[in-house]
């Protein structure tokens, strides 16, 4: 049980390793699909803001 534990940590913080490296050489890649979704987030509220009364019928608070 205990060489499973130990080989179960090591294998979770080789793959953490190598997560985070994948991040670190994507880094220009996650920052404009994060930009990305933030102007789509900001598009919809500014939508359903504009057309709150359109909306209102079909999602009745």
């Amino acid at each position: 049980m205990a060489l499973l534990m130990f080989i179960l940590s090591l294998a979770i913080a080789f793959a953490q390793e190598q997560f985070v490296g994948v991040l670190r050489a994507s880094t220009t890649r996650v920052k404009q699909y994060g930009g990305r979704i933030l102007i789509l987030v900001g598009v919809w509220l500014v939508v359903l803001a504009i057309w709150a009364d359109f909306y209102a019928r079909y999602f009745p608070v």
